[in-house]
């Protein structure tokens, strides 16, 4: 049976006309829907570790091979600060205080140790040697920040002159170690951890729930914390629900598996720790293959930078055996697992990348200007960032074949060899995940928001979460958090700019959600010109008396958002009507 919408035409609708003309001047502007569905339209958002890549186009899933953050985060141990890299632009955009007082090794905070959450956010762990306090832990923002002065803006470190290299001046202060001292909106908190004393914090990693865990090398301790406020959290058969000692090994690096056990470097003859972060219960794994020091993980096992000359050791926790590399004689100090399970190790003198059997795929030295080679991170590109203590720089190689791609300032003494990209957190530690995130102008302020639906496939087990905010300015949306939000469900908000923060989830198979097109609606959306919550012959009748008309952005009128009132915004909006034959 054919179905005919039947439409109302002549002097009889001219009247009702009239109003509704008056209703699209108040309410047409503010009426907004974006559909994102073809290649074209994914590439207008950040893409972070998923792709539209053929023979899946026009559909968003997670990357085959995991990859790292658009940002790499590094600690400059001599200046106590942590600078922020974009690694696709090749530069440093930000850098941030992490503690205040005087400078130099062995004198002020020392920052070392970086953790990344699946948000892209950087913990920053002050080592502290001799200061007589808890170590100063740090949350540095990535892309949210704390309006301290209630002015609107964001007031935070920035490249000013867009030279990639950030000054002093370019910096917001840390006047104390306290959240009270903190003049960067980007660091949302400082706090202490654990309890006084000579404690030295060495270690940081981030467990599936979310939670820190912070090692003090000196009291060989692990202390569980909250990443919201940075207060301390009740470990699960701890001391006194406080925290968990260890007998005979200290921490030095750590990283935390899918089961939420926390394996630990303990630098030197003190093998493999481990730490059940569900029970409290510790142990330790002597390394028969000499002096260990960073830590990594990936392929199911355990890998831990070697001094002695065996560039690496693995541990298989099914077996609990150590295994290394079969023919390389290389001193190993830092240690990264990339997303396809290949090793990447550094020496003094430079870098090397291993198959996950062992089988050394290339090997370079330093690039010129660098020296002391010491930390290896992955970035979201999959190519290879190398610290370079004594020179104060980091290296770019790519991560195929290790041709060099430059060398790029950062602060004093970039002493950093934990994952400072995000990679671990958001492939390794968690089931794989990415994200795709789109700002979406309506182009009226105080445009009300009202529903975003989208098509996918959601294998069990996975997920696909949506978030959104708004703004009136697309730089303030940074000021405002990302809310959940349903599908196809009403949500509250209101901005010229909608942000919308899509995260895909793979399950414990490692199969992908699949997002095929998201769209975005305001409160007025797009064919109800009256705005009474249904599309009728009223609503078609108003856009038909309309074709030719040139309309303002986010006009409910023009259906198909092509700038232009035609009858190809009447006949979509006929297949849009909420009831047979479009009635009222």
């Amino acid at each position: 049976m054919t179905t005919h919408n039947r439409i109302l035409t002549g002097s009889a609708c001219i009247g009702k006309l009239s109003l509704l003309s008056l209703a699209m001047l108040a309410l047409g502007a503010n009426a907004a829907s974006k559909t994102y569905t073809l290649d074209a339209d994914f590439s207008l958002g950040i893409l972070e570790n998923v792709n539209f890549t053929a023979p899946n186009s026009n559909q968003l899933q997670l990357n085959l091979v995991g990859v790292g953050s658009k940002y790499i985060f590094i600690a400059n141990h001599d200046e106590d600060s942590v600078s922020k890299y974009d690694t696709e632009l090749n530069k440093e955009v930000a850098r941030y205080k992490t503690y205040a007082g005087p400078l130099g090794s062995g004198v002020g905070g020392n920052p070392s140790r970086i953790a990344i959450d699946v948000d892209g956010n950087a913990y920053v762990l002050n080592r502290e040697p001799g200061s007589g306090q808890p170590p100063l832990l740090v949350k540095v923002l990535v892309d949210t920040a704390v309006d301290r002065n209630s002015n609107g803006v964001i007031d935070s470190s920035s490249d000013l002159n867009n030279n990639g290299v950030i000054t002093a001046a370019e910096m917001k202060p840390m006047s104390a170690n306290t959240n009270a001292g903190l003049g960067d909106e980007r660091v949302a908190w400082a706090q202490r951890i654990g309890s006084a004393g000579n404690t030295f914090g060495r270690a940081l990693c981030i467990a599936p729930d979310g939670k820190l865990w912070v090692g003090m090398w000196d009291q060989a301790r692990y202390f569980r914390v909250n990443p919201t406020d940075g207060s301390q959290a009740a470990v699960v058969g701890g001391v006194g629900g406080q925290y968990v000692q260890l007998s005979g090994w200290n921490p030095y690096g750590c990283t935390v598996d899918k089961n939420g056990v926390l394996w630990s470097a303990t630098l030197g003859s003190g093998g493999l720790g481990r730490v059940d972060t569900n029970t409290g219960a510790a142990s330790n794994f002597p390394n028969p293959f000499g002096y260990d020091y960073g830590i990594a993980q990936g392929n199911g096992k355990i890998y831990q930078a070697n001094l002695s000359g065996n560039a690496w050791t693995a541990f298989d926790p099914a077996t609990n055996t150590f295994s290394r590399p079969p023919t390389v004689s290389y001193s190993g100090s830092g240690i990264a697992v990339d997303g396809a399970g290949n090793i990447l190790s550094t020496d003094t003198s430079g870098v090397a990348k291993f198959s996950p059997d062992g089988t050394l795929l290339w090997q370079k030295g330093p690039q010129p200007g660098a020296s002391y080679s010491y930390g290896v991170m992955v970035d979201g590109n999959n190519d290879v960032w190398v610290m370079n203590i004594s020179s104060n720089n980091v290296s770019k190689y790519r991560g195929t074949d290790g041709a060099s791609l430059g060398v790029f300032p950062t602060g004093a003494f970039p002493y950093v060899y934990t994952d400072g990209s995000g990679l671990t957190t958001k492939n390794t530690t968690n089931n794989k995940q990415g994200t795709w995130t789109v700002v979406y102008d309506s182009g009226a302020s105080a445009t009300p928001w009202g529903k975003v639906n989208w098509t996918d496939t959601v294998p069990s087990g996975a997920a696909v979460e949506v978030s959104t905010r708004s703004a009136d300015v697309a730089a303030s949306l940074d000021l405002q958090p990302y809310v959940p939000i349903s599908k196809n469900a009403s949500f509250t908000g209101s901005g010229r700019y909608l942000q919308v923060r899509t995260r895909l989830i793979a399950n414990d198979s490692n199969q992908s959600p699949i997002l095929y097109d998201l769209t975005i609606n305001s409160a007025n959306q797009s064919c109800d010109i009256d705005q009474n919550g249904a599309i009728d012959i009223s609503d078609v009748n108003a856009i038909r008396s309309s074709i030719g008309q040139t309309p303002a952005a986010g006009d409910a009128r023009d259906a198909n958002g092509d700038n232009k009132i035609t009858i190809n915004d009447v006949r979509m909006c006929v297949m849009k009507c909420s009831k047979p034959q479009c009635a009222p």
